[in-house]
């Protein structure tokens, strides 16, 4: 979980918390006598319920339906707050049509279409998962950490399992953009979001910005919306 707060239009990282109640109860900035409405937003309903327990009339929780994005998703509700809010926040500060990807423990591919209206996209296993996953089901196959590699062809065990998920997600991901671009006309700025996001992004020529704090502006632009 991530907290910060935003100053002369730009967000603020203050750090990463264990998504837990406690959490809410140590942050400092949360005790500030100047620290007002607390804008929150998951996917987990248990930390929702907690936040608001703790936090009271000072929380204001997202929904899908305030964000301030025309959702065409055929099942409004089931679709990521996270995907929705990222869509907001790339259509505000780049503009429209564009594509989201955001690199977290899944990986979405998500279209915002010439309207600002959000279209859906894809969703896949992000490449901790892939990583953990060959770890998890190999009994010889030792666990690597994931760094940029420069060679495809590796001379030992640990550099051809680097070589193979680093090069293979970099081309997946360049071909989902591909053909998500075919599908619905291209056009408009690729963003990248998310953890994975500051490693992948200077090896896809496809994306244009790497912006790891989206969802935020789409808080952000979400809560001035309701105002």
């Amino acid at each position: 979980m991530t907290a910060g707060y935003f100053k002369n239009k730009v967000f603020v990282p203050l750090k990463r918390v264990p998504a837990k109640a406690s959490s809410f109860k140590n942050l400092q900035v949360l005790k500030e006598k100047n620290c007002g409405l607390v804008v929150i937003s998951s996917v987990v309903p248990a930390l929702l319920k907690t936040a608001v327990k703790i936090l009271k009339q000072r929380a204001l929780v997202i929904k899908n339906e305030n964000v301030p994005v025309l959702n065409l998703y055929k099942n409004k509700k089931s679709v990521g707050i996270d995907r929705l809010l990222s869509a907001a926040g790339a259509a505000k500060k780049y503009g429209f049509p564009c594509l989201v990807v955001d690199f977290g423990t899944a990986t979405t591919i998500n279209v915002v279409g010439k309207k600002g209206e959000f279209k859906g996209g894809l969703i896949c296993p992000g490449v901790s998962l892939f990583s953990k996953y060959l770890f998890d089901k190999t009994s010889e196959l030792p666990y690597v950490k994931l760094t940029p590699v420069k060679k495809a062809v590796g001379r030992n065990t640990a550099a051809c399992i680097k070589a193979g998920l680093f090069f293979g997600y970099v081309e997946m991901i360049r071909g989902l953009l591909r053909r998500v671009k075919a599908e619905t006309g291209g056009g408009g700025k690729v963003i990248a979001t998310g953890g994975w996001g500051k490693l992948f992004s200077p090896y896809i020529k496809e994306i244009s910005n790497y912006d790891p704090y989206l969802v935020f502006y789409g808080m952000e632009h979400t809560n001035r919306s309701k105002q």
